[in-house]
């Protein structure tokens, strides 16, 4: 295999070359041309990459969870957008993971096909039915909430609609309570309330009595008069 990099290229092929940091240098130089004219090469770039990327970090201690700038530097791939090293490493890890919503092929099959532009698109296509399943759960979940909520509110409507209800209505013996506290407070006598009482009711005619008070409540008006 080459070893030399004094004829590195963006064209030179990585298959030829043995050391991580040449590999990452022809990289490293067609990302500059990717970058530069906004490609988006799965098969050329992102594969490649994420193979380099697996390999340095299956190099990595078990305590390291990220790999170090310094060994991105040294395989001068530190230059690459992260999220473009991301996508690229998910990539190359999952390559011959089987997709069940895509015709059951492989990622790799499907990169190999051509499907998407992309290794952005590929992948998400790859997500989509956890996604859509994550937002369908979340809208359950929010529209479960909103009907809890209107539940509550309902409920809370009807409650204070009986209390008011329960507060507002008024019995024989609270007006004949009031009354009496009235005449008190007022010195005056019971013949008097019922002198003033009938007063009023032969203000009426029998039938217009009988819109504003009940029969019974009638007569017995009439009688304490």
């Amino acid at each position: 295999m080459e070893n030399s990099t004094t004829q590195l290229s963006a064209t030179t092929d990585i298959a030829t070359l043995s050391k991580d940091n040449d590999i990452g240098k022809v990289l490293s130089l067609r990302w500059k041309r990717i970058e530069k004219a906004n490609a988006k090469s799965i098969l050329d770039f992102d594969k490649p990459l994420g193979d380099l990327l697996c390999k340095l970090r299956g190099a990595l201690d078990a305590s390291q969870k990220q790999i170090p700038s310094k060994t991105l530097n040294v395989n001068s791939i530190n230059g690459i957008d992260r999220r473009r090293r991301s996508e690229a490493e998910r990539l190359a890890r999952d390559w011959n993971t089987p997709v069940s919503h895509l015709d059951g092929k492989t990622i790799g099959e499907i990169a190999e096909s051509k499907r998407f532009s992309s290794t952005t698109a590929l992948l998400a296509a790859v997500d989509k039915p956890e996604k859509d399943a994550k937002q369908a759960a979340a809208k359950a979940e929010k529209d479960a909430a909103k009907a809890l909520e209107a539940e509550e509110a309902a409920k809370a409507e009807a409650d204070f609609e009986l209390a008011w209800k329960a507060k507002a209505t008024t019995t024989a013996m609270d007006i004949a309570t009031e009354v009496v506290l009235q005449l008190q407070l007022n010195n005056l006598t019971l013949a008097d309330f019922r002198a003033a009482l009938k007063e009023q009711i032969d203000c009426f005619t029998d039938a217009e009595t009988a819109q504003l008070l009940p029969e019974q409540a009638t007569d017995n008006l009439k009688a304490v008069a």
